[in-house]
């Protein structure tokens, strides 16, 4: 929870630079933490599933080579 609170502060004062009301800084910032954290999720969860299938894919090749 604090870091939606720190990102909405942050994006509020870099949207307020340009001369704007902040809010939409304040939306974009407090929401950036969960995509992030979601994106970083799925990126791992592909990351072990490629590992997985890749290491099946050496296995099955190297005891089909014995036959």
């Amino acid at each position: 929870m604090i870091t939606e609170i720190i990102g909405a502060v942050i994006g509020s004062k870099l949207d307020q630079q340009d001369g704007d009301s902040g809010a939409r800084g304040a939306i974009i910032g407090y929401f950036t933490p969960r995509i992030l954290g979601a994106v970083v999720k799925v990126g791992v969860l592909a990351a072990v599933g490629f590992g997985v299938v890749k290491a099946i894919q050496g296995f099955t090749s190297e005891s089909d080579a014995n036959y």
